[in-house]
């Protein structure tokens, strides 16, 4: 039996990640108690035994002060394994205080290997792998690559799908695809024009009818362009025709008394209402398609108590574009217009929140950045992504 002794930190993915990369047959945990509260060490369990196959999972409360009882209750649980006939390993990923001293000083009494395993660069590090076998030479290697949904609910949450907009849904739809591209090609042009353009489809909403027709006299077209903003008459409709010219509009005529078209289909129409839609299924597609990245979701909302069953409301959060690059979760904000304060402390916290210390922050924007802006995201760890 291969026994992983371990840390309990607060960063989940310390706790796992040799057990991702190494069949470990049981793992007992040392931690202090204001770690281990009830919440933490089911999750815990859950994940070991759902994603690693690990039902033998064991915890134990440390003091944070006497290193004499750390020993003690060290040694005893080694013992105990090692009578078994267990091989036992030392993980230090994520170890602090006494406890790291205290494996470091029974490491070489009992012949038993340190490692620690570098969440950032996927690669196991050992440290007297010379004076007796190791984990590489004693435990089968492995390669858990988790899902999105493993790594939210490692944190307390879950990703509620019934929030999940129609649009959105439609991802991998191959004729949804085609038609994408051909929006993308006039949406991405100019994010502020397409804005204008989005602000003006909501202000005839009422001129439309049951069969997804409008029509406006021009004088009517005028006034939804100028409670809109980013765009001119002359432009909104040169973008209109165009939208007609590659099938996404259909019927699309003018003249000089009125302006009209037929949105193609529900999907489009609610692509370009949805200014910002746009943008956040063009970075979607731009994560899904990279070989990088082994999990992308879209329009992503995230349940922070990890329970969609009852009618309260719970803390919710959506996450535009959702990704993993191997074990580390990358939160991706796209804002297609101008990107503000409140915008930049919304993706920190969130991104802290469901990723800890491993995490990735994007913001992806379709217009520039104030440069003070720009240095505080930086300031923030967010990577700024203009498009």
């Amino acid at each position: 039996m291969n026994v992983n002794f371990e840390f309990f930190d607060k960063e989940p993915l310390e706790n796992i990640i040799t057990c991702l990369n190494y069949k470990m047959d049981k793992v007992i945990f040392f931690g202090h108690s204001d770690l281990m509260n009830p919440k933490r060490i089911q999750i815990t369990r859950n994940t070991l035994k759902n994603i690693c196959g690990i039902e033998d999972v064991k915890f134990i409360e440390m003091s944070q002060s006497n290193l004499y009882r750390v020993e003690e209750v060290l040694e005893q649980e080694i013992l105990i394994e090692k009578n078994r006939g267990s091989n036992c390993f030392f993980d230090l990923t994520g170890g602090e205080g006494l406890i790291l001293v205290a494996m470091g000083i029974l490491s070489t009494k009992y012949q038993t290997p340190l490692h620690q395993y570098n969440v950032w660069k996927d690669e196991l590090i050992t440290f007297n792998n010379r004076e007796f076998p190791g984990i590489e030479e004693l435990v089968e290697k492995r390669k858990i690559t988790l899902t999105l949904d493993d790594t939210i609910a490692m944190w307390g949450g879950c990703i509620n799908y019934r929030q999940q907009k129609v649009v959105k849904s439609q991802m991998e739809d191959p004729a949804f695809m085609e038609d994408f591209d051909k929006l993308w090609s006039i949406a991405g042009k100019d994010s502020r024009r397409w804005n204008g353009l989005s602000g003006v489809f909501k202000k005839l909403l009422n001129r439309e009818d049951e069969e997804m027709n409008v029509l406006v006299s021009r004088k009517e077209f005028q006034k939804a362009v100028q409670q809109s903003s980013g765009i001119t008459f002359k432009q909104a409709e040169i973008m209109i025709h165009q939208l007609g010219d590659i099938g996404i509009l259909e019927e699309v005529w003018s003249s000089e008394e009125a302006i009209g078209f037929r949105y193609k289909d529900p999907i489009m129409k609610e692509c370009m209402l949805d200014a910002g839609c746009a943008l956040e299924l063009h970075a979607y597609y731009e994560k899904a398609n990279d070989e990088r990245f082994s999990d992308c979701r879209v329009g992503v909302h995230i349940d922070w108590d990890g329970d969609t069953s009852g009618p309260e409301l719970d803390v919710e959060n959506e996450i535009d574009v959702l990704a993993l690059e191997g074990n580390i979760p990358v939160f991706a904000s796209c804002k297609n217009g101008k990107v503000n304060q409140m915008a930049l402390y919304e993706l920190e916290t969130v991104a802290r929140r469901f990723g800890g210390r491993y995490v990735r922050r994007e913001m992806i924007a379709g217009q520039k950045m104030t440069e003070g802006y720009e240095s505080r995201a930086e300031e923030m760890g967010i990577k700024v992504i203009y498009v």
